[in-house]
């Protein structure tokens, strides 16, 4: 295992001549996140985990500048560079599909393919007063609050419910030690501008979405983004938002079989 240093993400690649793949995790999450993933994928992929800044081993960063989707998707690219990769497969999972989605629209000769999953905030209008409000609000109730606050979210991993008992548990202990003002400058910094619905329509790489699709909340969404890129596939899973948790098999089904049909 080799870890890139000095990057607003902690990243471990592994040392594989297997063609490599990228899995960037959500908010509240960490590294742990593939805990059910890895061993299938690991057959087929050298695994580039990222962790987000203040979540699991990633160092903290309040600075706007580097925590806006753009700049971290450069950064991502920095760790592709720096480990000597001409070109890799991207999959984001809810948060992170809206920077992983990034990487692709400057640069498209570098990512293979891409998996991306529910993520509500991707395809969103662009941020307006009423949503910059609600998130700064939401900042402020966590700076206010502390880790109590933070358990309150509804996105916290404590309300996984249809995850394994042990990873739910790993998951949630991973979010209470997250990096507070962190947190607090992503919902400043980072999710209002992460949406991309004006941009969605000019990916040029192979796209495909694997939606949970008993999140009712997303399929409004699922629908706009075949919409915006009709030649994006869409893999509809029995599970909901943390469809690669719920439904790990068929997850690694989906998304090896995508690849495959896509090689380096």
């Amino acid at each position: 295992m080799l870890k890139i240093k000095n990057l607003t993400f902690a990243m471990r690649a592994d040392l594989s001549d297997k063609p490599p793949l990228l899995l960037v995790h959500g908010l509240l999450s960490s590294r742990h996140h593939w805990r059910l993933n890895q061993e299938g994928l690991r057959r087929h992929y050298r695994l580039i985990i990222a962790e987000l800044p203040g979540h699991g081993q990633a160092p903290a960063c309040t600075d706007p500048a580097r925590l806006s989707p753009d700049a971290l998707a450069d950064e991502l690219d920095k760790a592709r560079r720096i480990l000597g990769i001409p070109r890799w497969y991207v999959c984001g999972q809810s948060f992170a599909a809206g920077i992983t989605l990034r990487l692709a629209l400057p640069r498209p000769e570098t990512v293979a393919a891409q998996v991306w999953t529910n993520g509500n905030r991707v395809l969103a209008p662009a941020p307006d007063a009423a949503s910059r409000a609600n998130d700064m609000a939401r900042a402020e109730g966590i700076e206010d609050g502390g880790q109590p606050a933070l358990r309150l979210l509804p996105f916290h991993p404590q309300r996984g419910g249809a995850f394994p008992a042990d990873v739910r548990a790993q998951l949630s202990a991973d979010a209470d030690v997250c990096d507070l003002p962190t947190i607090c400058a992503l919902m400043r910094h980072t999710l209002p501008p992460l949406p991309m619905r004006d941009s969605f329509g000019a990916l040029q790489v192979p796209t495909l979405l694997i939606n949970g699709r008993n999140e009712k909340q997303f399929q409004p969404i699922r629908a706009l983004a075949a919409s915006l890129l009709p030649q994006m596939q869409v893999a509809d899973l029995a599970g909901g938002h943390a469809i690669n948790i719920e439904a790990p098999e068929a997850f690694n089904a989906a998304l090896c079989g995508f690849f495959e049909s896509h090689p380096l």
